[in-house]
């Protein structure tokens, strides 16, 4: 034999009395060193109450039972992890170079309790220097009946999981782990149902994550299925979403997202998460009977938050958007008539806002209105709703909003144009004839502040003005306007008529919620009435006279008083004005120049005639109006 064999053969017999040793040696002696050592390390009982086995190899196999160790100083729960089974494999060449590698780990009736404290400090970091610890490489692992239990009393969090990994299969190339769970979340009963690729590959960044889950908070269900990237920094989502609940606005102690109150809801789109940005694409469902689609977007980067949407909807039902400023109860307060409910804006300073809407049909109940064109921005504490403009009653409604949240009364200013308005698609029942069927428009300009309608309408300043072409009056209304007492008698004997009327008009200036009039004027065939006075919405009071002129002789020719309150109005004659007014040119003749420029708005270039626009013609000489006053545009 030579010295070179001699040698390997005194080494190999050495390798084999160690390997013999180190089987034969009864591992359970060193459990107190192995507990010792984990003690030190983290600060936290450690303890191996089970037998300790260990078998020697290039990937020593190591197998533990009734593994437990301590919790947090702080938590009423004194361990924090029981493990039934711990069975494991070690990388022994990557330990010599410093890395822990482990091949393979297999749990067995795992229970974990995950808690942070009142202060915000986790249970599973045992120093500061663990925030910045590199986790150990794992390459395969398995959990067989495994329990979480997660306590966050800063969020009002508790839940209790039931985990297990599932091996992989012919259906199923990889293994996957599936997760159950129950309790409460944010306050709110929670339960989940998920299920998702390897446990490990939750930690790549790169390689997308594979993942189908159901989860129900409170009312409010949601489910996604596709991949997520990075997940445990959710960095990046691309799922299918589908998302339904009694309210959208539950949405925001869950995601943070202030969106308004609504009926049941049921959407379905593409999420996705690149960032600091949440996307939902290509979104469709209902909102109560309401039809939505569009994308949707939220800039969680920002302070504060920046929502865009750009949504559109066939029908849209104006009861399920009444929660956008605040849906009025209905009820009254203080004896007002006006809604004095304050609008529900507390979110406005929540999140800015970039919103676009289109909406082909809108049911309000009453008029349907078409081709709705809005579009909404928040922006530091300011609404804008430009344009919110839409067709009815055959005509167009153009409107500018603004409402500034920064005071302690929201200021608001708005601007709104009713353009040729058709009478009988305005009032449906009023049985209106071809002949008397006629168009209305309007434009109003106010300054208000205050936190309900009642407030805003009660500080209200700028100007207000309706025109209306056509439409009919009740015969005994013109009669007892004009005191016409004989004839009102007879009518009341013989049944009332509907008289046409020629022409309205109606303009106010106001001031501080006191409603001035300008220019009142109705216009008929037998008898023209003109108005003055105040309404004062501040105080809900009328101050109106009205004097009429007509041909009956029977006619006391006398002004009518309207006093009182909204709610309870008093109608009376002016008795001490009751005198002979024969002489008195009544009509358009008393309106002031300006008033010519509502005549466009009744787009009356649309009919051969206009009984409005032929009565200001006649009547300018006597008003002073010019032609280029009252010519359509």
């Amino acid at each position: 034999m030579t010295r070179t064999r001699k040698w390997l053969v005194g080494i190999a017999v050495c390798l084999l009395l160690l390997v013999t040793a180190v089987s034969l040696f009864d591992w359970n002696l060193a459990r107190t060193y192995i507990a010792r050592q984990v003690t030190g390390a983290t600060g936290r009982s450690f303890a191996i109450n089970g037998n300790l086995e260990v078998h020697i190899s290039l990937r020593p196999h190591i197998i533990a039972n009734d593994v437990v160790m301590g919790n947090a100083s702080w938590s009423k729960d004194p361990v924090m992890a029981q493990i039934k089974r711990a069975d494991f494999r070690i990388d022994l060449f990557k330990l010599l170079i410093g890395r822990l590698a482990f091949p393979e780990i297999s749990l067995s009736e795992l229970h974990l309790v995950l808690e942070v404290n009142n202060d915000g400090t986790p249970n599973w970091i045992f120093s500061p220097q663990d925030k910045q610890s590199k986790l150990p490489s794992i390459d395969a692992l398995t959990i067989d009946h495994g329990s979480v239990e997660f306590r966050d009393p800063t969020t009002n969090t508790d839940l209790a999981l039931e985990l297990h990994t599932l091996a992989a299969n012919k259906d199923n190339p990889e293994s996957m782990v599936e997760v159950t769970g129950t309790g409460k979340f944010k306050g709110m009963q929670a339960r989940l149902q998920a299920r998702g690729g390897a446990l490990l590959t939750l930690s790549n960044s790169v390689r997308p994550y594979p993942i189908k889950a159901t989860a129900t908070l409170g009312t409010t269900q949601a489910s996604i299925d596709g991949t997520l990237i990075d997940p445990l920094h959710f960095n990046k989502e691309e799922v299918n979403f589908q998302l339904e609940g009694s309210d959208l606005a539950l949405l925001y102690p869950i995601a943070g997202v202030p969106l308004p109150p609504t009926p049941a809801y049921k959407l379905a789109g593409y999420l996705s998460h690149s960032g600091d940005i949440w996307t939902f694409k290509r979104f469709k469902g209902k909102v109560g009977n309401s039809d939505m689609s569009g994308d949707f977007s939220v800039d969680r980067g920002r302070t504060p938050q920046l929502i865009t949407a750009d949504v559109e909807s066939q029908i849209l039902d104006l009861k399920d958007l009444a929660g956008i400023i605040g849906a009025n109860s209905g009820a009254k307060t203080s004896g007002k008539v006006l809604p004095t409910e304050p609008f529900n804006l507390d979110k406005l300073r929540a999140a800015d806002a970039d919103v676009r809407f289109k909406g082909a049909k809108i049911v309000t109940g009453k008029l349907p209105i078409q081709n709705m064109d809005a579009h909404l921005t928040v922006k530091d504490g300011m609404l804008k709703l430009a344009p919110l403009n839409f067709e009815v009653a055959g005509g167009q409604m153009v409107t500018e909003i603004t409402m500034d949240g920064h005071k302690s009364h929201m200021a608001t200013h708005a601007d709104i144009t009713a353009k040729g308005l058709n009478l009988d698609q305005l009032f449906p029942g009023s049985k209106l004839n071809e002949s008397s069927a006629g168009t209305m428009g309007g434009r109003a300009k106010l300054d208000a502040g205050g936190d309900s309608i009642s407030q805003m309408m009660g500080s209200a300043n700028g100007e207000a003005a309706l025109i209306m072409d056509g439409g009919t009056i009740s015969e005994l209304l013109l009669r007892l306007s004009n005191l016409d007492i004989a004839n009102s008698f007879l009518l009341l004997l013989g049944g009332d008529k509907q008289i046409p009327i020629r022409c309205m008009v109606a303009n106010f200036k106001a001031v501080a919620g006191d409603f001035t009039v300008q220019d009142l004027v109705l216009d008929t065939s037998k008898v023209n009435i003109t108005g003055e006075g105040h309404v004062n919405f501040a105080d809900e009071s009328l101050h109106l006279k009205l004097v009429s002129k007509g041909t009956s002789l029977a006619a006391l020719r006398g002004p009518i008083i309207i006093t009182g309150s909204f709610m309870k109005p008093s109608v009376s004659p002016d008795m001490d004005e009751v005198v002979a007014r024969g002489g008195l040119a009544v009509g358009l003749g008393v309106l002031t120049a300006g008033i010519g420029a509502l005549l466009p708005l009744l787009e009356f270039n649309k009919k051969k005639n206009s009984r409005c626009a032929a009565l200001m013609i006649h009547a300018k000489s006597d008003a002073g109006i010019r032609q280029s006053d009252i010519a359509p545009h």
